[in-house]
């Protein structure tokens, strides 16, 4: 459907447990049939004819005409495996989990970690899981899926693609930055990191773990990395894209 949401929300992240989006149609649409676990598709952008994919996933609270849906890790959230793994890597053990998840597309670091001869997995979930492996072996690496529903575990650094610029004076609406926040390893829901904020135009081509690009009088030029990305509809019913990014680690 083409330009009938009232409200649209979505926060793609690379710290948060899933992807989430929120929409809501114009009035409600009964014959869509948008029941729990049907699967959904976000695009957005300035051609229509040719939209960017920015979210795909599951509902999972269907009100409509008011809609939540969570990505692909709910595969994740929802399978609890029992095994005892000898002589396993952390790669071993995320591998098995995502397999009894169900997840076919997924993408590890290839890093050598030591071998454990013993791993309990004890029913809990797969995220929580993917969470203990790091905490075991004392890895500060990131999981999520990206918007075509491919599983990522690996270091905090940007994935290999465009680099977006972002000026003072053109596409920039606002800018902050905040250098007391935690910028590594995993957090809960609803505790965004980064060591800055921008407000922007609609930029449905970014979305975490990118590499950007910010020339501002009090930054001069310089490259960060996305943490979390939220594109929205605001309340004058502009489309907006707000980032949350932090300065990259040099190597």
């Amino acid at each position: 459907m083409r330009n009938f949401d009232k409200k649209i929300d979505v926060w793609l992240s690379r710290k948060e447990p899933a992807d989430i989006a929120e929409f809501e149609f114009q009035t409600t649409i009964p014959e869509l049939g948008l029941g729990a676990d049907v699967p959904v598709e976000l695009y957005m952008g300035y051609d229509m004819n040719s939209p960017y994919r920015v979210f795909s996933g599951y509902i999972t609270e269907p009100r409509d005409p008011l809609y939540l849906a969570k990505d692909e890790a709910l595969k994740l959230f929802r399978a609890k495996p029992v095994s005892t793994m000898l002589k396993v890597t952390p790669q071993d053990v995320i591998t098995f989990g995502l397999q009894q998840a169900g997840v076919t597309e997924f993408k590890l670091s290839d890093k050598a970690f030591s071998t454990k001869p013993r791993f309990v997995i004890s029913g809990e979930n797969v995220s929580d899981l993917v969470r203990r492996v790091n905490e075991t072996w004392g890895i500060n690496y990131d999981w999520f899926f990206d918007a075509q529903g491919k599983f990522y575990w690996d270091e905090p650094v940007p994935k290999e693609g465009q680099i977006y610029s972002y000026r003072y004076g053109e596409n920039i609406i606002e800018l902050d930055f905040d250098t007391d926040r935690e910028i590594y390893g995993q957090r809960k829901l609803g505790k965004t990191t980064g060591l800055g904020r921008m407000l922007t135009v609609l930029s449905p081509f970014v979305g975490h773990s990118q590499e950007i690009e910010i020339i501002y009088p009090e930054v001069g030029d310089r490259r960060f990395m996305t943490e979390t990305v939220h594109h929205f509809r605001n309340d004058r019913g502009s489309l907006r894209t707000e980032m949350f990014f932090r300065e990259i680690k040099e190597q």
